[in-house]
C-alpha cells in the first residue's frame, strides 16, 4: 500500500515479540492478548514502557502459562507523525488556556519561594503573594466550563516543578469544581494546595530532581520524603489550613494502601489529596521531561482507568475522563471502515462516539478535502482501535 506525504508507516510495523524477549521491548500493544480460555489478559494499547522489570517479568510468566507465544507490539520508535490539518479542522484540546501574564507570575512566584526555602529561609512574606494569585486563578476555574491549564512549554529542566505545580493546581481546582460545586472557598484551598503540594521539593537535592534518567532505590527513598518535608515546611510557616496541609502530604497516596507516606486506603485518604493524585499523575504524563517524552492525552486517560480503584478514586477519575473524553482530541483512530481519521473533539453524550477527521482511506490514500465526521449521528461507523497520536 502506497501513500504520499508522511505515512502511516506504523500502522502495518507491529512487530511480534517472543514472550521470552518481552522485557527488551517498550512500546504499544497492537492487539488484545488473551487466554485460551479468552480472557483477556493484556488489552491492546496497553503501554509497556509503563510496567516495571518486575510486572513484566510476572506478565511474562503468565503468558508462557497461558501458551502465548508472541505479542504484537508497536515500538517506541515507529514514527507517528501526519500531515498537518488545515487550522480550521485541528484538534481541539478541551481545555481554557489561561492569561500568559498570570501565567509567568505564578511560575516566578512559586520559583522565588522554592529558592528561598533551598537557602534556608521561612519566606514568610512570600505565602500571601502566592495565596492572592490562587485565589485569582480559582476565579479562571469557577468561570470555565472546560480544562483550565496553563499549557507553559518547560524551557529549562529547574522550570519543570514550577510548571507543573501551577498545571496541578489548575486541574485539581476544575476536579473540585465539579465534584464540589461553585464553593469558592474550597476551590481556592484546592488551587492553592495545588501550587504547594511539591514544596517540599525545595529541600531534596537539585542533582535528584533534575537527574536525566531512573533514579537509585536511594534517591527514590529521599524524593519520596517530599511530601512530609513539605508538611514541615507549611507549618513552620505557619500555614495551617487543612485543605492546603492534606494535598501537600498526601497526593502521593494511593486508593490500594501502597502509596506514601503513610500508605493510606481508601477513604482515610482525604477527598482532596485523592483529586491532586489524579491531576498530579495526569499532569507528569502528559509533559516531557529530561529523561523521557510527553504521552499522549489518550494514554494519560487509558493510564487513569487503568488504575482505577488501585491508584485513583473512581469518582474523581470519571471527572477527568468525562471531560477529555475516552479518545481525547489528538488520538488517531482505525475506523470500522477501515480508514484512519483523528479525533478533533469529544462528545460529551457519547465518550465511545467523538467528533473525528479522516486522514486516509481504507486504501491508504491521503484524503485531501475532508469534512468532520460526528460519529454520534453515524452509527455504522465506529472506531476499532488506536493507532497513534496527533502531531504536527
Amino acid at each position: 500500500m502506497t501513500q504520499t506525504g508522511r505515512m502511516w508507516s506504523f500502522m502495518l510495523q507491529a512487530k511480534k515479540i517472543p514472550v521470552s524477549e518481552l522485557e527488551n521491548f517498550k512500546g504499544i500493544v497492537a492487539e488484545d492478548v488473551v487466554s485460551q480460555s479468552r480472557a483477556l489478559i493484556l488489552p491492546r494499547g496497553s503501554n509497556l514502557s509503563w510496567l516495571s522489570s518486575s510486572a513484566i517479568q510476572s506478565l511474562s510468566t503468565r503468558l508462557t502459562l497461558e501458551g502465548v507465544e508472541y505479542v504484537s507490539v508497536y515500538l517506541d520508535d515507529v514514527d507517528l507523525s501526519v500531515e498537518p490539518l488545515e487550522s480550521a479542522n485541528e484538534p481541539k484540546l478541551p481545555v481554557k488556556q489561561i492569561n500568559n501574564t498570570l501565567v509567568h507570575q505564578t511560575i516566578r512566584q512559586i520559583g522565588d519561594l522554592y529558592n528561598r526555602i533551598a537557602s534556608g529561609e521561612v519566606a514568610h512574606d512570600m505565602y500571601e503573594p502566592l495565596f492572592t494569585t490562587g485565589r485569582i486563578l480559582a476565579q479562571e476555574v469557577i468561570s470555565s466550563e472546560v480544562i483550565t491549564l496553563s499549557l507553559a512549554k518547560v524551557k529549562e529542566k529547574d522550570e519543570y516543578t514550577f510548571v507543573h505545580s501551577l498545571n496541578v493546581a489548575l486541574l485539581s481546582g476544575f476536579l473540585a469544581r465539579k465534584l464540589y460545586g461553585n464553593d469558592k472557598s474550597l476551590i481556592e484551598d484546592v488551587v492553592i494546595g495545588g501550587l504547594l503540594h511539591d514544596v517540599g521539593k525545595a529541600k531534596i537535592p537539585l542533582e535528584i530532581l533534575n537527574k536525566p534518567g531512573p533514579l537509585t532505590d536511594e534517591e527514590y527513598a529521599i524524593m519520596k520524603e517530599h511530601p512530609v518535608l513539605g508538611l514541615e515546611i507549611l507549618k513552620e510557616a505557619a500555614i495551617n489550613d487543612e485543605t492546603i496541609l492534606s494535598v501537600t502530604l498526601y497526593h502521593h497516596e494511593r486508593m490500594d494502601g501502597k502509596g506514601y507516606p503513610r500508605q493510606l486506603r481508601g477513604g482515610f485518604i482525604p477527598f482532596v489529596a485523592r483529586i491532586a493524585a489524579v491531576a498530579d499523575v495526569f499532569d507528569a504524563v502528559t509533559t516531557s521531561r529530561v529523561y523521557r517524552t510527553a504521552e499522549s492525552l489518550y494514554f494519560a486517560v487509558s493510564l487513569i482507568i487503568k488504575e482505577t480503584n488501585k491508584h485513583f478514586d473512581p469518582k474523581v477519575a470519571r471527572e477527568l475522563v468525562s471531560a477529555l473524553g475516552l479518545y481525547p482530541p489528538g488520538t488517531v483512530v482505525e475506523l470500522s471502515d477501515d480508514s484512519t481519521a483523528v479525533v478533533i473533539s469529544s462528545n460529551l453524550g457519547d465518550l465511545l462516539r467523538p467528533v473525528v477527521l479522516v486522514l486516509y482511506d481504507a486504501e491508504g490514500i491521503l484524503i485531501t478535502q475532508s469534512r468532520p465526521i460526528d460519529l454520534k449521528e453515524t452509527p455504522n461507523l465506529y472506531i476499532k482501535r488506536v493507532v497513534g497520536n496527533y502531531s504536527k
